[in-house]
Formats: structure tokens, sequence, C-alpha cells
């Protein structure tokens, strides 16, 4: 009877963890991280993201629908400049957000969309962060509730 009980418990886990690395994989696959946006026109969606205020430093753009739900440590500022080859999670201080499509952009303090977070206004830019301020763990597509705003 345990012995069905326990099989019976670990296929259902085992099924909750392959529904969860499903729904996780199109999220983290929606945006590339390069030092300049080639098509913004097939993309709809450009963040850029600076290492010093005042879009001072290296840069580099997650280019997509923008939504990045963990800022991974492989994601470094590209170009030349203060900050180059460095993590762009928790080290960004501005940022603009480029969009064909009218999105706003908000960029969080933790991963997964969570916690205090700062939005920007399509094709608009933050020349110093507020909530975010060298603390930025991920980035959603859409104007976060309770964010701080840049219009």
């Amino acid at each position: 009877m345990k012995l069905k009980r326990v099989a019976a418990t670990a296929a259902a886990l085992s099924a909750f963890a392959g529904v969860g690395l499903a729904l996780a994989a199109p999220a983290s696959a929606s945006s590339t991280l390069g030092s300049s946006c080639y098509d913004l026109r097939s993309s709809g969606q450009c963040l850029q993201l600076f290492y010093n205020s005042g879009f001072g430093g290296s840069y580099s753009f997650y280019e997509g629908t923008t939504s990045v739900p963990v800022m991974a440590s492989s994601d470094k500022f590209l170009t030349s400049g203060a900050g180059q080859g460095r993590e762009v999670k928790n080290n960004a201080a501005s940022a603009k957000n480029f969009t064909s499509q009218g999105f706003w952009v908000s960029i969080y303090y933790n991963s997964w969309y969570d916690g205090p977070c700062d939005s920007i206004a399509p094709n608009k830019s933050a020349s110093k962060l507020v909530n975010t301020y060298n603390e930025n763990a991920s980035a959603y597509t859409g104007k976060g509730d309770g964010c701080y705003v840049f219009n």
C-alpha cells in the first residue's frame, strides 16, 4: 500500500515538474541579448540597459518580446565603456524602451517579475532607474502594477 502511494506521489511530482518546465521555456526564450536591435520591425520590442546613469557606460539590448523572467549570469554588458563584461543583472542604472508596437516594459527588482519595479512607456527612457537602480533581475512587456512610471 505504501509503495503504491509513493509511486503515485512520484508520478504526480514528475508530471507537475514537467508542466512547470513546459511553461517556463517559452518565457525565457522570448528575448535575445545583443549589442544592438537589428530588426525592431519584426521583434516589436527592444529594451536597452546601461551600466551607468544618464545612458552612460557599456550597454546591451534585450530584443524580442522583452519578457525576461530571470536575467542570466551569462547576460553581460557588451559594448565598450564602463561596465563592459559585467553582468546585466543587478548592474543596470538607466534604460530605454524602443518599440514599434506601443509596448510598455517593466524592470523588476527580483526574478519572475516580483518586487519593486520601474515601468517605461513606449519609446521613452529612464535616465536613472528609481526602484531597480543596480537591482534589476527581470523584465516584462507591460506596465507593472505599483511601479515607478517613466512616461
